[in-house]
């Protein structure tokens, strides 16, 4: 199993633009700055066996979430454990199953299996599990 924690908040996959003559990804730099991040815990070579992805993308709560006393944030008694706004959790999973594409998994196509979950925290971060299957 390999576990990746990241403290930032977690990024959706773009869709790809056109300029006419050819098409780019719009994600392609924050999917290096990822890696540099990860580049640590990147195995020598990529697994080739199949994959199951276990991905947990925290946001941090927004100030409406808590209500002050005597300048202490206290958590108000019915705000959500889920985040359901924006963005989607599919374009989320995207953006890190292409990340670690060629370093962690020869192809996203691999991935077996995945488990996804948005919810609030106190900070933002991503937590990923990849689980070798055979």
């Amino acid at each position: 199993m390999i576990t990746l924690f990241v403290q930032t908040k977690p990024r959706p996959q773009q869709r790809h633009r056109s300029n006419g003559r050819f098409q780019y990804d719009p994600s392609a730099k924050e999917k290096k700055d990822f890696i540099e991040q990860v580049k640590a815990r990147v195995p020598k070579y990529p697994n080739t066996d199949n994959v199951t992805i276990s991905f947990t993308f925290c946001y941090a709560r927004p100030q409406k979430h808590y209500r002050s006393k005597n300048k202490v944030k206290i958590l108000k008694d019915d705000i959500p454990y889920y985040k359901t706004s924006v963005p989607d959790i599919d374009n989320l999973c995207k953006f890190y199953m292409d990340a670690m594409q060629g370093y962690f998994y020869k192809s996203d196509s691999q991935v077996v299996s995945i488990n996804a979950i948005k919810v609030y925290g106190e900070e933002s971060f991503v937590l990923i599990k990849m689980f070798h299957t055979k």
